[in-house]
């Protein structure tokens, strides 16, 4: 799976995938990660990402997180970081996600997804990679699906 050279922003499963071993989508994301940006992909993320990473690599397994120690858990994200460069929530994007809340009638879990929507669409960045494509549904972004 090899998109054209464009921007494209990292979705929190990705960074989830590259890091569990049992994850199906653990080549693509790792691939992705690792080849595209030689292909000229430009991969961004955010800090709202980074901080999800962050919740589900703590997690004890026995409540679907990874289980990680905190140091393994903040080692990834700086490579993480160091992979992408990391957009932060600005009021710019506070607006937009507002506007896209409003267009799309969105409530609870949703919101999260318009939020990385929001921050990357003012970013000028118009496609997310995912591996939960429904999570995007009916959000104006292109969504390249991981899996």
């Amino acid at each position: 799976m090899t998109p054209a050279p464009r921007r494209l922003l990292i979705d929190t499963n990705v960074f989830l995938s590259a890091v569990d071993a049992g994850r199906p989508e653990r080549g693509k994301a790792i691939q992705a990660l690792e080849d595209w940006p030689a292909q000229g992909v430009a991969l961004y993320t955010t800090t709202q990402v980074l901080r999800e990473f962050l919740v589900v690599a703590t997690r004890p397994t026995t409540a679907n997180g990874l289980g990680l120690a905190p140091p393994d858990a903040l080692s990834d994200v700086a490579e993480f970081a160091q992979a992408t460069t990391v957009l932060p929530e600005t009021i710019d994007s506070w607006r937009r996600l507002l506007q896209l809340v409003q267009e799309f009638g969105l409530t609870g879990v949703r919101v999260h997804d318009a939020n990385i929507v929001a921050c990357a669409l003012v970013n000028g960045i118009g496609a997310v990679v995912t591996g939960n494509a429904a999570d995007f549904n009916r959000l104006p972004v292109e969504v390249v699906d991981l899996g």
